[in-house]
């Protein structure tokens, strides 16, 4: 393996405003490793830590880059997958980016890379932010509001009941790993890839119990979780409960279900508030940049 940093880059961009013409947004490229590897089933990739900066990071919750194209100057193709990545919280990564390319090969010079560096900002748009009172009320049932309606959104808290019922439901039998195995391997895995996605799902799926005292769990179709951004509960003064974990678990039935673990019990009849990654709520910048290798 043969690693290579290069610190504080600054690369000058063309950015198309298509939204604020106003708006700017600069791109620092803080670094890159060059990892070169290839042993079994690993590969190396081009590792590239990005920061924004710009007026309209301010109002930003979070940010994303989607890489659409990735040459270098021999014109080795080097996008790994077309997957969108999620958008990232900002108080997080401080508008601070990691976004990977395959390796180039080693008499490669030059990589080029093409995209979209994506802000989301919810003020943008007043249907972004639905709240719902007393959430809890009636556990089993989606919850009901307009806005929720208007976006064609079902959410249902669950109790711990439903929640175990779930569980047992998804809960994985030899049966369905085989199924897994066998869609895997339809899908072109090795076989060698097939026996370690089997394992993951069969060690993830025995770390699942019974849902945690004063927790809450949601449900709802994977496609509508997909379009929230954040979940929260309020306190009295409107600030967002903190909470000491979050998590998710998707199956292949396409249903998602959520469970947020607060740090106190929750006040009686907290409201809830769901940030949705509506179209108005997003800023889109193209960009294009050349980073040189070592």
């Amino acid at each position: 393996m043969r690693a290579f940093l290069r610190g504080s880059m600054l690369v000058s961009l063309c950015l198309v405003l298509p939204l604020l013409a106003q708006s700017k947004v600069g791109v620092e490229l803080a670094d890159v490793s060059d990892n070169r590897i290839n042993h079994d089933m690993m590969r190396g990739s081009l590792e590239m830590r990005i920061k924004l900066t710009g007026d309209d990071l301010d109002r930003a919750l979070a940010s994303r880059i989607v890489i659409k194209e990735a040459t270098d100057d021999l014109g080795t193709q080097l996008m790994q997958e077309s997957r969108v990545p999620d958008f990232s919280p900002a108080e997080y990564n401080a508008m601070g980016l990691q976004v990977s390319v395959a390796q180039p090969p080693r008499k490669a010079k030059t990589v080029k890379v093409k995209g979209t560096v994506e802000l989301y900002v919810p003020s943008r748009d007043p249907n972004a932010i639905v709240t719902i009172d007393k959430p809890l009320a009636k556990l089993d049932k989606p919850l009901s509001a307009p806005k929720l309606k208007s976006a064609k959104l079902t959410i249902t808290p669950m109790s711990r009941d439903g929640y175990a019922k779930a569980q047992e439901a998804r809960k994985l039998t030899p049966e369905k790993i085989e199924q897994l195995k066998i869609k895997a391997r339809a899908e072109g895995a090795s076989e060698s890839e097939v026996e370690l996605m089997a394992g993951l799902a069969e060690a993830f799926g025995s770390i699942e119990g019974p849902l945690d005292e004063g927790s809450v769990a949601l449900s709802g179709k994977s496609i509508d979780f997909e379009r929230i951004f954040r979940i929260d509960f309020l306190a009295a003064d409107g600030e967002a409960v903190h909470m000491t974990s979050r998590g998710s678990s998707t199956r292949d039935d396409g249903v998602t279900i959520m469970t947020l673990q607060p740090s106190d019990a929750l006040p009686p009849n907290a409201p809830m508030r769901i940030t949705l990654l509506t179209d108005k709520a997003r800023m889109s910048f193209p960009f294009e940049l050349t980073v040189a290798l070592p």
